[in-house]
């Protein structure tokens, strides 16, 4: 976000728009473009390293094996096995995280506005700083779940992925995802794609609501 915000800091200067800045304006006042570049960037850098981390608890599980004997079981078909199903979840971590992240503060930034009209400020730049943990708590809340809701359907596919790659003893790729959605669409509807959402949605509304205001808090206190 700092690396954007400066780019887009050039392109402000270039149309002769000059702010006094603060070495924390990239959180508040970066475009929502950059929050949501940003956020698919790092979930898909982590991706990665969770990719096999997913497998390997999916195993432990579903098998009921400890931590060692799920990794040298994934280990024995390959390194392959430690990305099965690859494409998916690098779907929901990378556009998961960009949603996420951008929902967080676009409602955010709708808030600030009108707390902004409500007291009659007029500004061309409206700060998220001065909202309460509370209202940050809501905001956190419902981009969890919105998140979730969008990803829910690739979340299935892939648990359905990792369940079925211990049947076969085999790494499964992103097209056997396809072909396994197509296939439960088939079978039986689109409601199987969303089979538990009620109890994942409402799951992660507290989750987001306790972790994104402290996200902010320590990234407000670490570039001031």
């Amino acid at each position: 976000r700092r690396v954007l915000y400066q780019r887009q800091l050039e392109s402000e200067d270039s149309n002769g728009l000059s702010f006094n800045r603060q070495p924390d304006d990239y959180l508040h006042y970066d475009s929502l473009s950059n929050v949501a570049v940003a956020s698919f960037v790092a979930g898909a850098s982590t991706s990665i390293m969770t990719s096999p981390m997913m497998v390997v608890k999916t195993k432990q599980q579903i098998m009921v094996w400890g931590f060692r004997k799920a990794v040298r079981d994934t280990y024995q078909s390959g390194m392959r096995s430690f990305y099965t199903g690859f494409g998916v979840h690098f779907f929901c971590d990378a556009f998961g995280r960009s949603g996420y992240m951008f929902t967080y503060e676009l409602l955010k930034r709708k808030l600030a506005q009108i707390k902004c009209r409500e007291q009659s400020l007029h500004s061309n730049r409206v700060s998220t700083q001065n909202l309460s943990v509370p209202e940050r708590m809501v905001c956190a809340a419902s981009a969890g779940m919105a998140c979730w809701a969008f990803i829910f359907p690739a979340d299935v596919i892939r648990s359905k992925l990792y369940a079925k790659s211990l049947k076969t003893q085999s790494s499964l790729t992103t097209s056997d995802g396809i072909e396994l959605a197509r296939q439960m669409v088939k079978e039986q509807g689109f409601r199987s794609l969303y089979r538990g959402m009620a109890i994942t949605v409402a799951r992660a509304g507290p989750v987001a609501a306790a972790v994104l205001p402290v996200y902010d808090s320590i990234l407000e206190w670490v570039s001031s």
